[in-house]
């Protein structure tokens, strides 16, 4: 038992705050779109520490494995993140709601407006929405997703966000240009998704490549300003191959520059298709 212990303890991630928020978090996040299991999820908080769940009510297994280890004591250890789709007032009003019911939690951590694509899905009442939530105490942190990186930007300091999510890997990174590069100290947490550009990183291109699943999560988790990675993982053994790879750190010089150039082939067979989330 103290060796399986010993390793155990070995294998937690990393855990950091949230950018300005308040908030540790695992620098790996979980999330549901790929059907994990609920008692992968139990295992993945038990194991390996990870207490960051990216999760919508259609994310059955991971739902019911966060509402076990709710039930079992831990919503203190936790930290949710769901969010609200239709950028209105009332949309926003509902979604937490409705979230907040399905957990039987009066409180969400991390609340986002999900995929952000123009000024107005921030005007009216929708904002003003999202400020309630968190002035009431109902949320702790207000974010949002968005693809355009120069909008997400000018949003970080319009809005003061605490935090934010985009996409980032070895294909796509211009956020580094576009958003990592001009954030201080003060600056929101970052949250960073399909790490595998929806698995084309895994596959050859130009030639060059593929990457490995844990090489793209120790890719995006080498970047300083990324607080948290989200996994997609399918079963627990892929995550733990996951958890591995991160816990061997960043990836070395010279792999580095050799997955660089493969994203940057990678890049260059783009279709403009927009996926939701990755592994």
């Amino acid at each position: 038992m103290k060796h399986s212990e010993e390793m155990t303890a070995q294998a937690r991630i990393e855990r950091r705050p949230l950018g300005k928020s308040g908030i540790v978090v695992s620098r790996l996040g979980l999330a549901g779109s790929f059907g994990i299991d609920a008692d992968a999820v139990e295992r993945a908080y038990h194991e390996f520490g990870i207490n960051y769940f990216f999760v919508t009510p259609r994310m059955k297994g991971l739902v019911t494995g966060i509402k076990r280890l709710i039930a079992a004591g831990h919503r203190e250890d936790l930290v949710i993140a769901a969010g609200a789709s239709i950028p209105t007032g009332g949309g926003v009003e509902r979604s937490w709601a409705k979230q907040a019911k399905l957990f039987g939690v009066d409180s969400i951590d991390v609340f986002h407006l999900f995929w952000v694509q123009a000024d107005w899905y921030v005007s009216g009442r929708t904002w003003p929405a999202m400020q309630k939530l968190k002035q009431t105490g109902k949320v702790r942190a207000l974010a949002m997703s968005c693809h355009d990186r120069p909008r997400a930007r000018a949003f970080v300091d319009e809005l003061s966000l605490d935090a934010l999510m985009l996409r980032y890997n070895a294909a796509h990174r211009g956020a580094e240009r576009e958003v990592f590069d001009s954030l201080g100290d003060e600056r929101p947490g970052i949250v960073s998704y399909t790490a595998t550009r929806w698995g084309r990183l895994l596959k050859t291109a130009g030639g060059l490549g593929p990457m490995t699943g844990p090489e793209c999560y120790r890719f995006v988790l080498g970047h300083p300003k990324v607080d948290v990675a989200l996994c997609g993982a399918r079963d627990f053994a892929e995550l733990a191959a996951d958890v591995a790879g991160v816990l061997a750190g960043p990836l070395p010089a010279q792999r580095l520059a050799e997955v660089q150039r493969f994203g940057d082939a990678v890049r260059k067979t783009a279709t403009g298709r927009i996926g939701f989330l990755g592994v």
